[in-house]
């Protein structure tokens, strides 16, 4: 069947080319697209630049459309489940609404495509080209995106559910309060992507990078995050529970009233970061670099910094009680006030820091070095108070 075969008994009422031959079918309009080895379409409708081709609500389910022309073509509410588009060229294609279920769109060119509201449920899209396409509130559960690029693509509030978009190209990608549960984001390029409130509870985000992305009140509970890159990253208020951070790269990154019980953090960095007012009571930290972090009126108390750097950090009325800090690096670190009562902070590095005000009421300091350090008005380990 050919274009004007096809557009003749679309506009005669004809709905039904299930299982329908389409290969290689041009139905962009010919000041958009001409090919020297497809048959021309030459319709009076598509004369003028504004008209597009529509084929709204048609039933195209199981068709072979590989290679198929379809740029700017209005196949809004069209039912295209099971069909193969493999290459096709849907360019500013409207597809809102559409059903794609398990469609094969392998290779396929959505670039500003309008994919709102379409049912992709298990469909195949790897390598697909989606920069900048509109897939709000779309459903791609369980969908295979692998190293598809979706830069700069719309997925606002879509189901992403246990999608798969191992090694993708999200870079600038919208993704505010999209169900990513159980998502494959492994390898994933996610840099100054937009993923505040989204849900990303068991997501896989091994080694991705998420340098800048906005991460705001998500959820990230159980998540893979081992050896991912978020430089930079705002987390402020988002949930870590449980998740594994593993040689995480977090410097720079924004930490505010986030939650972390029960997560795994060795290895990780958090050199830079802001951690301000964060409960990272009794967390293993043992190795961890917090080298110029922020972390006043955090709760650290009871946790292991053992050979931690915190070098340069901010922990002024921080509580690290009961904390032990064997060996940790506290040199020029900002201590106001801070309270390490009954801390180990045997051997650790107090060069330079400023103890203004601290509480080191039954702290063990055997072997530390306070070289330059500053304890006006501290509480010394023997309930003394220097004052000189």
């Amino acid at each position: 069947m050919d274009a004007n075969e096809l557009l003749t008994r679309y506009a005669a009422g004809e709905r039904d080319f299930r299982l329908a031959n389409l290969r290689g079918i041009v139905l962009s309009p010919i000041d958009l697209f001409r090919s020297n080895d497809a048959p021309t379409l030459i319709l009076a409708n598509l004369n003028q630049h504004q008209q597009r081709p529509y084929l709204i609500g048609a039933n195209l389910s199981g068709a072979d459309l590989t290679k198929a022309h379809l740029s700017r073509a209005n196949l809004s509410k069209a039912d295209l489940s099971g069909a193969n588009l493999t290459g096709a060229n849907l360019m500013a294609a409207s597809l809102s609404g559409a059903n794609l279920i398990g469609a094969n769109l392998t290779g396929a060119n959505l670039a500003g495509a309008h994919l709102n509201w379409a049912n992709l449920t298990g469909a195949i899209l790897p390598n697909a080209n989606l920069i900048g396409a509109d897939m709000s509130a779309a459903n791609l559960t369980k969908a295979v995106l692998t190293e598809a690029n979706l830069s700069k693509a719309y997925l606002i509030k879509a189901n992403l559910n246990g999608a798969n978009f191992k090694d993708a190209y999200l870079s600038l990608a919208s993704l505010k309060e999209a169900d990513l549960t159980e998502a494959q984001l492994t390898g994933a390029e996610l840099s100054k992507a937009n993923l505040a409130g989204a849900n990303l509870t068991r997501a896989n985000l091994s080694k991705a990078n998420l340098l800048k992305a906005n991460l705001r009140r998500t959820n990230l509970t159980q998540a893979y995050l081992n050896g991912a890159c978020l430089i930079g990253s705002d987390l402020s208020e988002a949930c870590l529970d449980r998740a594994n951070l593993c040689k995480a790269d977090l410097s720079k990154t924004y930490l505010r009233n986030i939650t972390l019980n029960g997560s795994h953090l060795s290895g990780i960095n958090l050199s830079g970061a802001d951690l301000s007012g964060v409960d990272l009571s009794r967390k293993l930290l043992t190795g961890i670099n917090m080298a110029e972090a922020l972390l006043n009126e955090a709760n650290l108390s009871g946790a292991y910094l053992m050979e931690a750097n915190l070098s340069g950090a901010n922990l002024s009325k921080a509580n690290l009680s009961l904390a032990y800090l064997i060996n940790a690096d506290l040199s020029n670190s900002c201590l106001h006030e801070i309270n390490l009562s009954k801390a180990n902070l045997s051997k650790a590095n107090l060069q330079k820091a400023d103890l203004t005000g601290a509480n080191l009421r039954g702290a063990i300091l055997t072997e530390a070095d306070l070289t330059g350090a500053k304890l006006i008005g501290a509480t010394l380990p023997n309930g003394t108070v220097y004052r000189r």
